[in-house]
């Protein structure tokens, strides 16, 4: 206590700024009480004038306080935002993500960009939506050949600012599958066609006006005409020798891999209960 008194009584500048704000305390308050004295014996107390000059007085005396203060402490004021302005700068650079993440959880929820059991595609990453926070998304990773890992992956709210979110879920529970085939250029083009359509055709018959309905329903809320949600085909040609297959099904979202095989078992002429091709024609 003694120490810190002396280091007090040491440091000029500190001790002149600390006697001038006695000084203009007592300055500031002597004049405010002689002035508020002074209307108060030229004026009755029933006036509202004397109230009015009353209160314009303590008003302005807390004003010169306030100016006078400033004025003393102008250096020591500087030196206390610096310091402020410097922690808040660090206080944002250590919770930039943070915040990036809740900006990324604000737009998920006013761009309704994807709901909990959607499957979604981002970055790279594709799985089913399980759970959503204000920080992170949670989804169970599908892998390559639409099939579940079992993994889940955490992915940080702030990658929906940067990256596009893909929603396979366009119908709901009912997605558009496109799935290709490479085929040889040569081969019967129009017998695979047919083989692949009717394979597709019988795979969604039992759910195709289950997909109709919703899709045409949010496409004509916006305005659009609705697609055509039957199977269909086209062709890419790839090189002189391979031409690609290009399978367009409706499809629910979690069985578009079953949906899949039933048609690439039709094309590869492969029984269902087996898991190897057929021997090729000698």
């Amino acid at each position: 206590m003694q120490s810190t008194l002396t280091e007090f009584l040491q440091d000029r500048v500190l001790l002149r700024h600390t006697i001038a704000t006695v000084i203009l305390f007592m300055t500031v308050a002597g004049l405010r009480f002689a002035t508020l004295r002074f209307i108060r014996r030229r004026l009755p107390s029933t006036d509202k004038l004397q109230l009015r000059l009353a209160a314009q007085v303590r008003g302005f005396s807390y004003a010169i306080l306030a100016v006078g203060l400033f004025i003393i402490w102008a250096a020591e004021l500087q030196a206390l935002a610096v310091s402020f302005a410097v922690l808040a700068m660090a206080i944002v650079w250590a919770t930039r993500e943070t915040f990036a993440c809740i900006q990324g959880a604000a737009y998920r929820i006013s761009a309704n960009a994807f709901d909990v059991g959607d499957r979604i595609n981002i970055a790279g990453i594709r799985g089913d939506v399980i759970d959503t926070g204000l920080l992170g998304t949670l989804v169970l990773e599908v892998a390559q050949g639409h099939q579940r890992t079992g993994r889940t992956i955490s992915i940080p709210n702030s990658l929906f600012m940067t990256e596009p979110v893909l929603n396979e879920s366009l119908a709901g529970e009912y997605m558009l599958h496109l799935m290709t085939i490479p085929v040889d250029r040569d081969a019967d083009l129009a017998a695979i066609e047919r083989t692949a359509l009717t394979a597709a055709q019988e795979a969604c018959a039992e759910f195709l006006d289950d997909v109709r309905r919703p899709m045409a329903s949010r496409y004509r809320r916006h305005g659009l005409t609705p697609p055509i949600v039957d199977p269909r085909i086209t062709f890419q040609v790839v090189d002189k020798n391979t031409v690609n297959i290009l399978l367009r099904i409706p499809t629910p979202i979690r069985l578009e891999r079953h949906v899949e095989q039933r048609v690439l078992r039709a094309v590869l002429n492969v029984p269902k209960g087996r898991d190897t091709l057929p021997p090729p024609l000698a």
